[in-house]
């Protein structure tokens, strides 16, 4: 994989989110250690998560999905390929009938994020 080239490509194909090359995983996983990724990606649109699929396929570039890090170990080498964090922190909430309520979640939402908008907002579920 030539990082420049697919550095690049992404810059100009990914329009919302964050690209970083060589990035130290430490800052990414809760155990703070490991060494760098070839590229990583900070998903923030759906749309993008298609084109880097789509790209990792053409280019045959090994991609590894990760989520918040936690319990995460990366070794020392480091990743050789494209890791695609996906940050989207969309939270929708739909009241329904009676007491129900359908909330969406994006797949970046933080944990207590939701649990502060849903205690705000007077939502429990049982």
């Amino acid at each position: 994989m030539d990082i420049e080239k697919t550095y690049m490509d992404l810059t100009k194909n990914l329009k919302a989110s964050t690209i970083l090359k060589n990035e130290a995983m430490s800052k990414h996983t809760s155990f703070k250690i490991g060494g760098s990724a070839d590229i990583l990606v900070k998903a923030k649109a759906i749309q993008d998560i298609k084109t880097i699929l789509q790209y990792c396929k053409i280019e045959n570039i090994p991609l590894y999905v990760m989520g918040n890090g936690s319990n995460v170990l990366v070794k020392d080498k480091g990743i050789r390929g494209i890791v695609l964090i996906i940050d989207i922190n969309d939270i929708n909430i739909e009241e329904k009938e009676e007491e129900k309520v359908k909330v969406t979640v994006g797949a970046g939402v933080k944990l207590g994020k939701l649990a502060g908008e849903l205690l705000k907002r007077s939502i429990r579920w049982i």
